[in-house]
């Protein structure tokens, strides 16, 4: 964990503004990642990611009931969600996917059958998810005020 200014310092997540700011990221990230996994995002933001797509570590869940795009020349290996995934988004059921790469996921709420992009999130990590969970308690714990117990 860096220091900044005197105090250990580390980014965790992002809120987009919009989902098309989200977008530009996801290419930027695109451009220079090579192993990526894809699950249950909207086709038409499939199709317009695949240019980047070409040449990569590629695995991608396609969203229930989709087949591989014909449109879409791509190397990858394709799957199909078989479970209804979704979000309570503003009380609103969204579908709920996410763009993979080694240090960040993106998390994409989406509406179906439409497509429309709600809102991306991203979760910045610098080894697995599962591992992270205590660790980042057990940061925090450490980088913290303890307080004695009043006897």
């Amino acid at each position: 964990m860096p220091i900044v200014d005197g105090k250990y310092e580390q980014k965790i997540s992002t809120v987009f503004a919009t989902p098309t700011e989200a977008i530009e990221e996801i290419k930027r990230k695109l451009k220079h990642g090579r192993k990526i996994r894809i699950s249950n995002i909207p086709m038409a933001l499939l199709r317009a990611l695949a240019p980047l797509l070409q040449g990569k570590d590629l695995k991608i869940v396609l969203p229930g009931g989709e087949m591989p795009p014909a449109d879409i020349k791509i190397q990858a290996e394709f799957a199909a969600a078989k479970a209804k995934i979704y979000v309570d988004y503003k009380g609103r059921e969204a579908a709920s996917g996410s763009i993979g790469f080694p240090d960040i996921v993106f998390n994409i709420v989406w509406l179906k059958p439409s497509g429309e992009v709600l809102e991306i999130t991203a979760m910045e990590y610098s080894k697995c998810v599962k591992c992270m969970v205590n660790e980042t308690f057990d940061s925090g714990w450490h980088y913290s005020l303890k307080f004695q117990p009043e006897k």
